[in-house]
């Protein structure tokens, strides 16, 4: 029926026809005021009740269904919500869509909301109501709950759900007394969709109908039988026994009966049954069986019918397009991206009717026959909707009326071919996550008549997320598809497989950002079906190859429903019906690499049309923009679009050297008819049946049978995992988190966990074998760090932290070891796990009962472990015993004693020698000590039933037990520890760039500041660096200016002769400097050598020469500290004996700051003649030349790496992406342990240096650059300002945020701001490009981009305080400071998760308000450009936004934070704890006064005795008899100038002697006594 004569049948008084004729008219103005006027009617309709409202509820929906292809942006972004509104029956989802929760029919639903910024006393002040069905009613309607307040949490408690459905709740103020925050309210709100009861445990079997009883004579190729229902009736009972619980039937519908081999998806009459399978009678006999045995029946729902034979219904709902001739013909089924379907025809989904037959014919199958579920074919692109083609649709007769009638233009009846709108196209859908109206739709009547119905939705294009939010379970193909690109094959979208390139290939990576996009992006509890193959695609075995058995493992253990294609288990190889597979490598637009997606749905990329700009000389406003304005959607020129519509190709090109992507719409697969035919079940030649059995017994062969992968077998491994699966829980209902590798094995090993309240499973994967290269052919061993996993374990689980358990293997039911650990060792320690080639392994861990025997059992094997591996244990639950000194010393001394004891009884046990005995405990008590200091600044996870000792409080104990102890064995002990455990020694640093003297980059920064914060932290240090003949200004004498001192000159080696240096020295902040002056060689920093033996020769001058510094001053270095490429040989030097055992008690560490390629490493390139330059260096070849490598390189890093007791480098991210594939790899694994932590700031002096070149605030700061750099008047706080400051290099990703400006200025109609401040370098060829680039977008874009290529930058403080993100695309950046200058101003930042930036820039979470930006984890613009868009989203919510700033603000990582870090791993390298004398004083005092008062553990007539020295003194400490004279005491200096300490002694005589700034004094006015010739003063305790 025309729209004009629906709308006069429904007897409208006269709106509709007026929106109607809007909506066709060349206004866009008349559209946009009627779609603001139709959602005013749906509102006024909720109001009297949609049962008074029936006609005009009908006609609102069919307007608004025909206004999803509306040309007008606005229009059709307004008729998704408002669709939505409609069906919802309330207006909660006007503004923005509901957070979603999916459930299951008998859950129990959780709600818990904490409250940010709203202060609410009582419960009773809220109230709870939600709109849904119920158990006896299956028309929603409101019912409330109560609310509880746990503190700031709002928690509602709700009965299990009764019935599928939408359930959508809002807690409101009861009565108005209570003021809900904006961004508090935004979250006291959701829904649930409710899934059918049991939809977790499914497990379904996909049955190609046509397939099953098919026979062919095999000597002609004849098809004698074609497959039928009765025929499926028969396999039910096997499915059954293999665990299925539903059946879905493929290709069951009608199809043209005049055609035998007609496709199964070629259908005539959806509502119909195919007669060539038998029929309505065999169907419904079969529907009957499979309820008989208690499983589903599900059958195909189709959007689209066949082109040829399709029911006389279909036929006004063709949508036509016009083809290249002119001529019109039926537009092919579509899914308007990738495929059409030639033998297909698409209906016209802008017509209500056409979504009101497809569920009335769904609903008489369900009526009919009892089907159960329906798996929507192409169902990511419901409702397909194409573009209008508005060339064809408003052309004019010769009389000039139009061609059309307005209802054809309305519904759009010609359409453009394959250019996908509607829904799909939409930012209410792809940025604000609204429902898809269709689907909504769909559920709800489905549900509303079958509530145990199963909506099924095939899901392409990353579209999951979307399709869970609208009520459908989504089956996915991203497994097969990332198993197949695996092993080097592309699993299309329309099955066929073929070769893929090695750069384009998935990885076990590519798996585990999967599951962790899954539980960013997907709706909490969301149901995915997982599959090995389709009906489309060839079987696993063809496809997969050995990748097959881990497909199964995948299906089985992950979240989701498991589904198998029927055959696929019995190991099938090749059906005739199968899509081609060649090996041929290809590089085709279909491919599918989940490396490069989005992890929600991308766009389809078109060109960018270049944006209106404002008029020349125009001054800007506070907040209008000056666009040009348009009249009709005919010349497609849009106000504030959100997306243009596509212009002609011409229009699109961009300016040259813009380097804007503007890439092509890509061209849509067309299958063909014979491509359909080709895959059906139908009769072939003799020739292929031969052909096929060839390729039969040969991809069998392939596979490896004698490996032990015989695809004949598989059965066996399907029903091994079914049962697992269905005997425990956890792998149907546990949550999953990705477990971390190794750096080096993330491209092999895929590892996760499940976790329930109950327990954990671990399951690891190996995705390789030697089918993927030799050094994949033995098992793998994989160790799991879990301590990740600490912050998802419920309670239930955290409480049994401290109980041991037993390990055991979930395939086989038995214990992996006779190894004993606590689940907190576990969780701390790690795991190891031995996977074989192509396998699966899988883990319970099991509580076990403690026994007195079980407890010396595990006591023994800690220790034996604490033995083995006590220098690479880091945190001190790693290991049983060290967690129990740790746990004692927080609690008591009586406690630290007896855990101690209890340590040394086992140590007895081992014969252990007592130097041994101490060493170890020196790695306990810093073990110990040091997780106070993990927790507080590194961000280790806070133990919950203690409180980490400091190293002072251990030292304390100590000391009073070495004074007092009741055991003389514990007193020993004491008195030979206390002293190896406080005390580290100096600290030096080499390193070739210096602060303010010679900083060329980062590296000088981060010696200069780390080294004054470990000043401030009491250490001793020393810098070696070079003198340069001039700075980085260009001075020189810079040192004598300065104040430092020529001390003496010294003689350094170069192995061809002996150079003569000179050595400065002097202090600056406490730390004390060394310059060691050669102008020659060191005329400024990183000069060119000249020659290769001369940057040899450099190299081993700063390395020697630094060495032979600290000899000529007497100083043993505790901790030497290399730093790049130019120190890096000291180690080598050291190590082979240049200086005897002067530097036998050094440690020696190098520290990595960049290792980004050669130079990087300071390589040195010898001729063929000048051999390797032995007599240069004159150390052992193999520390300076890998003999692997292709070309002989003398390699200073190496010489570091290589014979360093341990390396670092400025962020555990970049140290991972070392480990992982750096060309010094093998050098790098030398150490047991290496060290990351980021770079710092001095967070007081840059808040000061922005108050003070910035602005006072952020405002102030942000109206500043609006008005300096886009010429506003006054500043406008609503437009987002992104920043950019720092060197136009192609490392900092500049052309990212270039390439980006022309989409982000259409996605925002214009109101956005980019700076990128930076001066360009012409002579670089990136550079170069970029500015040119950057100078067309400022001419196109005045009011929107700045940058000035030509002139240095200098507002970087403003642009911190002032910009709303800063822009940090970097390819790498092992550090990185430009981000914690963004922070400390409160500014979050968009950032490439790479390198330091990967450890400092964490994704906002609006849940838990942690986090300081946004990230993209691959590098491409869409990655880029969604999290720019996430950004965006965050700051037009403006309580959540500042909440951002704050947090941002909050994780600053101060110099103070470096230092300790850096400090704490010199003191674990050296076995000390760190302790500082002022904490150390009190602490003393503290445990003599309270602590040991009534201690068991000492002696029982101690007391606490006060010793004081009135001799004044800056620093005082005192040494006695006390403890044997074993150890100095530092004493406090009161106010008064007195100094004092406490100790707890027994009674007796003490001789002592004061250490008064350097010098041994007695007290005056104290008791003395003469020993030995020497006199002391003499404390008498009675």
């Amino acid at each position: 029926m025309a729209l004009f004569s629906l709308i006069r049948k429904k007897g409208s008084d006269g709106k509709f026809e007026r929106w109607a004729n809007n909506f066709v008219s060349e206004d866009d103005q008349l559209a946009v005021a009627s779609i603001n006027e139709l959602q005013a009617e749906i509102i006024d309709a909720q109001k009297v009740g949609y049962g008074n409202s029936l006609d005009k509820l009908s006609l609102l929906e069919t307007v608004l269904v025909a206004l999803l292809g509306h040309p007008v942006p606005f229009v059709k972004e307004r008729s998704v919500v408002l669709l939505n509104v409609l069906y919802d029956g309330h207006q909660l989802q006007l503004d923005e869509a509901l957070p979603v929760t999916v459930s299951c029919v008998g859950e129990t639903p959780e709600i818990a909301v904490p409250l940010f910024y709203s202060h609410v006393e009582h419960s009773h002040s809220l109230k709870f109501r939600i709109f849904g069905p119920s158990a006896e009613q299956s028309q929603p309607a409101w019912s409330e709950a109560d609310v509880h307040l746990n503190e700031d949490v709002v928690e509602v408690s709700l009965p299990p759900f009764a019935r599928s459905g939408f359930y959508d709740w809002i807690i409101v103020s009861r009565d108005g007394s209570v003021v809900i925050e904006i961004d508090d309210e935004k979250r006291l709100r959701g829904r649930f969709i409710v899934q059918p009861a049991g939809a977790r445990d499914m497990v379904i079997t996909e049955v190609p109908v046509d397939q099953v009883g098919a026979t062919w004579d095999e000597s002609t190729g004849e098809l004698t039988s074609r497959g039928s229902f009765d025929a499926v009736i028969e396999k039910l009972p096997e499915l059954k026994l293999r665990g299925s619980s539903a059946v879905y039937l493929m290709g069951a519908l009608e199809r043209p009966n005049d055609d035998s081999e007609a496709s199964p998806f070629n259908v005539t009459d959806r509502k119909r049954v195919a007669t060539v399978l038998g029929g309505a009678k065999s169907f419904q006999n079969l529907v009957r069986e499979i309820q008989r045995l208690d499983m589903i029946p599900i059958l195909d729902g189709i959007e689209r019918v066949a082109r040829n034979r399709a029911h006389r219904k279909y036929r006004p709902f063709m949508v036509q397009t016009v083809d290249n001739t002119g001529a019109m013909f039926t537009h092919p089924g579509t899914d308007g991206r990738e495929v059409q379907w030639e033998q297909s025809g698409l209906l016209n989904y802008r017509d209500i009717r056409v979504w009101d037959l497809m569920i009335e014919e769904i609903k008489y199958l369900a009526n009919e026959y009892g089907i159960r579920g329906v798996r929507l074919d192409n169902g990511q692109s419901y409702p397909p909707i194409m573009a209008l083609d508005t060339e064809e649709m408003f052309a004019r007769d010769p009389d000039g009326e139009l061609h059309y009638s307005k209802s054809e233009i309305f519904y759009g009846l010609v359409v453009k071919a394959n250019e996908e709108v509607g829904y799909w196209t939409s930012d209410s859908a792809l940025e604000f996550n609204y429902p898809n109206p269709f689907l909504v739709k769909f559920a709800r009547e489905m549900w509303h008549t079958y509530p145990n119905f199963y909506i099924i939705s095939e899901c392409h294009f990353q579209r999951e997320a979307l399709l869970t939010s609208s009520g459908a379970i989504v089956h996915s193909v991203r497994v097969p598809q990332i198993l197949a690109s695996i092993g080097g094959k592309s699993l299309r979208r329309d099955g066929t497989v073929a070769g893929i390139r090695a750069d384009k290939r998935s990885s076990a990576r590519t798996l585990s950002r999967l599951m962790k996009n899954e539980s960013m992006f997907l709706p909490k509890g969301a149901l995915v079906i997982n599959c090995t193959c389709t009906h489309l695609s060839p079987y696993p075995s063809v496809m997969l190859g050995r990748r097959a058995w881990v497909a199964v493992d995948i299906i089985h253990f992950l979240p989701g429903i498991p589904m198998l294609l029927y055959g696929e288990e019995t190991g099938s190889t090749y059906r005739l019906n199968m899509a081609p597979v060649t090996n041929n490598e290809e590089d085709s637009i279909y491919d599918v690499n989940y490396d490069s997606l989005l992890p929600r749905s991308p766009r389809k990329k078109k060109p960018i049309a270049e944006p209106t700009l404002p008029k020349a000389g125009m001054k800007r406003s506070s907040s209008k923009l000056a666009l040009r304005k348009s009249g009709s959607f005919l010349n497609m020129k849009r106000e504030g679009s959100i997306s243009n519509l596509a212009k002609s190709a011409s229009q699109n090109l961009s300016p040259a050297g813009s380097g804007a992507n503007t890439p092509r719409r890509q061209p849509v697969r067309n299958v063909s008819l014979s491509d359909m035919k080709s895959m059906n079940v139908r009769s072939v030649s003799a020739e292929d049946f031969r052909q096929l059995a060839i390729m039969d017994q040969r991809t069998k062969a392939e596979l490896g049978p004698h490996k032990g992968f015989d695809i004949s077998q598989i059965l066996g491994h399907y029903e091994h995992r079914f049962m697992l699966r269905q005997e425990h829980k956890i792998f149907r209902t546990g949550v999953v988190h990705n477990v971390p590798v190794a750096p080096q094995q993330e491209d092999q090993v895929f590892a996760f966990a499940r976790v329930t309240e109950e327990e954990f499973a671990l399951v690891v994967i190996n995705l390789k074998s030697e089918q993927d290269g030799s050094e994949y052919e033995h098992p793998v061993t994989v160790d799991l760090k879990l301590s990740s996993l600490l912050p998802i374990l419920p309670e239930t689980l955290t409480q049994k932290l401290g109980s041991v358990c037993k390990v055991v293997d979930m395939l086989s039911s038995e214990e992996t070891s006779t190894q004993l650990f606590t689940l907190e060792e576990l969780m701390f320690r790690g795991y190891s796990a031995e996977v074989s080639a192509m396998a699966s392994v899988c883990f319970r861990f099991e509580p076990l009962p403690m026994s007195e025997a079980l407890r010396r059992e595990h006591f023994d094997q800690a220790l034996n472990r604490l033995q083995n591996e006590h220098e690479s244990i880091t945190d001190p639950r790693e290991n049983h015993l060290m967690s129990l000194v740790s746990r004692s010393a927080a609690e008591s001394l009586d406690s630290f004693a007896q855990a101690i004891k209890q340590v040394l009884e086992g140590f007895e046990k081992l014969d252990m020698h007592e130097a041994h005995e101490q060493y170890l405990f020196q790695i306990i008590f810093q073990r110990a000590s040091q997780l106070h200091y993990l927790v507080t600044y590194e961000g280790y996870m806070k133990p919950t039933d203690f409180d980490p000792p400091t190293g002072e409080r251990i030292v304390s104990y100590l000391s009073i037990l070495a004074c007092s102890g009741r055991s003389e064995k514990l007193k020993t002990f004491a008195r030979g520890l206390v002293e190896k455990v406080k005390t580290i020694g100096p600290i030096v640093f080499a390193a070739p760039e210096l602060g303010r003297f010679s900083t060329a980059g980062g590296l000088g920064v981060m010696v200069d500041e780390l080294t004054k914060g470990m000043v401030s932290l009491g250490m001793e240090v020393y810098v070696i660096s070079p003198v340069y003949t001039v700075n980085r200004k260009g001075e020189t004498g810079y040192l004598q200016r300065d104040g430092f001192q020529w001390t003496r000159n010294i003689d350094v080696n170069l192995g061809t002769h002996v150079v003569t240096c000179g050595m400065y020295e002097g202090q600056e902040h406490g730390v004390n400097l060394i310059f060691i002056e050669r102008g020659d060689y060191f005329p400024k920093v990183y000069a060119d050598a000249g020659s290769q033996e001369r940057l040899l020769q450099t190299i081993i001058l700063m390395s020697l020469g630094s060495l032979e510094a600290c000899c000529h001053k007497g100083l043993v270095p505790a901790v030497f500290v290399t730093n790049d490429w130019m120190p890096a040989m000291a180690a080598g030097y050291a190590k082979n004996g240049f200086f005897g055992s002067y530097f036998d008690n050094t440690t020696f560490f190098h520290i990595i700051h960049n290792l980004g390629d050669g130079a990087y490493e300071g390589r040195v390139y010898p001729s063929p003649q000048q051999g390797l330059f032995e007599s240069v260096h004159r150390l052992p070849t193999h520390v300076l030349v890998d003999p692997w490598w292709a070309q002989k390189i003398v390699n200073p890093s190496r010489c570091a790496l290589l014979c360093s007791d341990s390396w670092g480098t400025v962020s555990p991210s970049y140290l991972e992406e070392l480990l992982a594939g750096h060309p010094l790899k093998v050098a790098l694994e030398s150490a047991k342990k290496p060290f990351g932590f980021p770079n710092g700031i001095r967070q007081a002096d840059r808040e000061r240096l922005l108050r003070e070149k910035g602005a006072q605030d952020h405002a102030a700061a942000k109206e500043l650059l609006q008005q300096k750099y886009f010429g506003f008047e006054r500043g406008d706080p609503s437009i987002p300002l992104l920043a950019f400051v720092g060197r136009i290099t192609s490392q900092k990703g500049v052309h990212m945020i270039l390439n980006a400006v022309d989409e982000l200025v259409n996605h925002t109609g214009g109101k956005i701001q980019i700076i990128v401040g930076g001066p360009a370098t012409y002579s670089d060829d990136y550079s170069a490009s970029c500015a040119r680039h950057m100078q067309d977008l400022r001419n196109r874009h005045r009011w929107c981009f700045w940058a000035a290529p030509d002139e240095f930058f200098t507002d970087g403080p403003t642009v911190n305080l002032g910009a709303d993100f800063g822009l940090m695309p970097s390819v790498f950046e092992p550090g990185g400071i430009v981000q914690q200058e963004f922070f400390v101003a409160g500014t979050p930042v968009i950032a490439y998760r790479t390198g330091g930036l990967k450890d400092t820039v964490h994704e906002w979470n609006a849940i838990s308000r942690e986090g300081n930006g946004f990230t993209f984890e691959n590098y491409n613009h869409g990655d880029f450009t969604f999290a720019v868009k996430r950004a965006l989203r965050v700051f037009s919510m403006h309580n959540d936004y500042l909440e951002l700033r704050r947090s941002a603000y909050d994780t600053t990582i101060d110099v103070a934070q470096v230092a300790w870090a850096w400090t704490s791993e010199f003191h674990r390298l050296r076995n000390a704890m760190f302790t500082r004398h002022h904490m150390l004083e009190d602490d003393m005092k503290e445990a003599v006064l309270t602590d040991s008062d009534s201690s068991y553990e000492l002696v029982s007539s101690t007391r606490a005795v006060k010793i004081e020295y009135m001799g004044g003194g800056t620093s005082v400490s005192v040494k006695g008899a006390f403890d044997g004279w074993n150890q100095s005491w530092p004493m406090k200096m009161r106010d008064d100038g007195v100094a004092e300490i406490w100790l707890r002694l027994a009674p007796g005589d003490y001789t002592h002697k004061f250490l008064v700034d350097g010098q041994w004094v007695v007290a005056p006015d104290a008791p003395k006594k003469e020993e030995d010739g020497f006199e002391n003063n003499l404390l008498v305790v009675p």
